[in-house]
């Protein structure tokens, strides 16, 4: 008895010290300023882009209305679209895909993530302009928000909407089921 005591005490102590040195270390989600991103995943080619190439390639502008906490927010936004941006590294497809879809995952410094479904941006499909912006209202953005943001237009919320965006990844997962 005192020997299974003492075992389950020594595996306590054991996990405490390793989910310890998990805990070391500053945190990955800090937030704040990104002065590039990348684009992986499902893709040909993983690019980078930073203020520079990200703003020498051809924009669109997507005038948008959202509503928050204070009353609706109002913008001319300026960027790239994604669909566009997704093409460029060129996406990885594979029609025989049983069960699965493809989707972007969009994470920011702060570790938030938006999650769009590759058919709402296809414009053979939903169309959505959704933008990696660089610029509202004729004016780079602040580096409240980072040199590049995402913009979601078609919602009423800016909940997908994301910041000090760090990565863009094409991924496949299993298709929900529509009967749960």
């Amino acid at each position: 008895m005192f020997y299974r005591f003492f075992m389950v005490l020594c595996a306590l102590g054991l996990a405490g010290g390793i989910s310890g040195v998990a805990m070391a270390g500053p945190p990955a989600c800090q937030g704040g300023y990104s002065p590039k991103f990348v684009i992986s995943g499902e893709v040909q080619d993983s690019t980078t882009y930073d203020e520079e190439s990200l703003g020498a390639l051809p924009h669109s502008i997507e005038n948008v209305t959202f509503l928050t906490k204070t009353g609706p927010q109002s913008g001319s936004f300026q960027g790239v679209l994604l669909w566009d941006l997704l093409n460029k590294a060129g996406i990885k497809s594979d029609p025989t895909r049983d069960g699965q879809f493809q989707y972007v995952e969009v994470t920011g410094t702060d570790c938030y993530q938006v999650v769009l479904a590759l058919g709402e941006i296809n414009p053979g499909f939903g169309g959505e302009q959704v933008l990696v912006a660089d610029g509202e209202n004729g004016a780079p953005l602040g580096s409240d928000t980072g040199f590049a943001r995402l913009i979601v237009p078609g919602d009423k919320f800016g909940g997908r909407d994301a910041f000090w965006i760090t990565t863009i990844k094409v991924l496949s997962g299993p298709r929900p089921d529509k009967s749960e």
